[in-house]
């Protein structure tokens, strides 16, 4: 089975995570807005842990978003470092789809919608159904869109997880069928993990260079601070 290393950062925490031969060793950071502080020193304690190098890795996986559009920064620029370093590949993980993993992990609930609060009045929304390998798989596209204009789900029985549940009562007005909420479930790298192995095994891998995140808008605004230009 290939080694990963996996990176998560498209919410207000980070986390690492390193699969050797199905054992899992993981770090997280609970603190908000240091991930470019904290995510290479927490590689880099990682491997000293489990007596890897970056030679010994086999891939590099990154929760490529959507999510906070400074933590998927600065992961794909960490794990673009590491892959051309290596000369490893990289694969990106819907951050979407690590939440539902985590949602089943955790809960063990196999329909989920992952919603996450995009700001400026939106959220990002992709529902998922559990498949006979354990992974989560998209139904239907990840979206970004008002809370109040959330696709329509066909069947009952979904749980929605993540903070997305701000807006909740909108939501929930379109979507009755679903039964609950997880406001405080987010994903970790070892989500990342679990879903980039599937993908390593299918040989779904990029180069350095293509390890860009996705942000699911087509145009970001970004409000300058005083003295910026």
């Amino acid at each position: 089975m290939p080694t990963l290393l996996a990176i998560e950062s498209a919410s207000q925490t980070c986390s690492v995570a390193l699969l050797v031969d199905e054992i899992l060793h993981e770090k997280i950071s609970y603190t908000s807005n240091q991930h470019n502080e904290l995510l290479l020193p927490m590689i880099n304690a990682l491997l000293i842990e489990s007596g890897k190098i970056l030679a010994d890795i086999d891939a590099f996986a990154f929760g490529h978003g959507p999510g906070s559009f400074t933590g998927l920064r600065i992961a794909a620029a960490i794990v673009q470092g590491l892959a051309l370093t290596s000369d490893k590949p990289v694969i990106g993980v819907s951050s979407l789809a690590a939440l539902a993993q985590s949602v089943f992990r955790q809960s063990g609930a196999e329909q989920v919608v992952a919603v996450m609060d995009a700001r400026m009045g939106e959220v990002y929304w992709a529902s998922y159904c559990l498949n006979k390998t354990g992974l989560m798989v998209l139904q239907g596209r990840e979206v970004v869109c008002a809370p109040a204009e959330v696709p329509k789900l066909d069947v009952a029985g979904f749980v929605a997880a993540g903070n997305g549940a701000c807006y909740q009562h909108e939501i929930q007005a379109i979507n009755p069928m679903i039964h609950s909420w997880l406001p405080n479930c987010f994903a970790t790298a070892q989500d990342v993990a679990f879903l980039a192995k599937a993908a390593y095994v299918k040989g779904d891998l990029l180069s350095a260079d293509q390890a860009q995140p996705v942000y699911l808008r087509e145009k970001i605004s970004w409000k300058k601070l005083p003295g910026r230009h």
